[in-house]
Parts: structure tokens; sequence; C-alpha cells
């Protein structure tokens, strides 16, 4: 897949909402990136239990942007899309 193929889906500032939105869409066999802002919270957060400030971008294949909406539509996340 190239650079060029890939669409924002959502920036969202919760790791752990990023992450369920992920695994939501793996199930339908939509597969995600997450790209932090801070890419060091992760460790912070493992090494010391504290959970820094970052952005996460879900990105998706542009091909799946339409089914992955309409499956976040459906989801508890429907409030975080902005249609």
């Amino acid at each position: 897949m190239e650079k060029n193929d890939l669409r924002l889906l959502l920036s969202i500032e919760d790791r752990v909402i990023a992450v369920d939105i992920q695994n939501i869409l793996e199930e339908s066999d939509i597969f995600t990136i997450l790209v932090s802002d801070n890419p060091a919270s992760s460790i912070l957060n493992t090494y010391t239990g504290l959970n820094p400030i970052e952005c996460v971008d879900i990105q998706i294949n542009k091909n799946d942007y339409q089914r992955a909406i309409e499956i976040l539509i459906d989801s508890p996340y429907k409030e975080l899309l902005d249609i």
C-alpha cells in the first residue's frame, strides 16, 4: 500500500478509544494504522503508569473509508465522527 492510499479517519486524544475503534474495524477486515504525535507516550505509560497527552490519528485505506464510517455510525463512537 502506498502512502497515498491512506486516509485519515479520526484524530482523538485517547489511545484506549483509538485501540477500541481499531479492534471494531479489524473485526470487519478494515485494517488501521494508529499514528501518535507523541510516540514515547506508550513507553511512559508502560514503565511509569503515567498517561501522557497525545493525539492519535486513525488512518485507513481510502477504499475502506465509507464502510468504516458506516461501521462506526452503528458503534458507541458515532459522536466522534464529523458527519
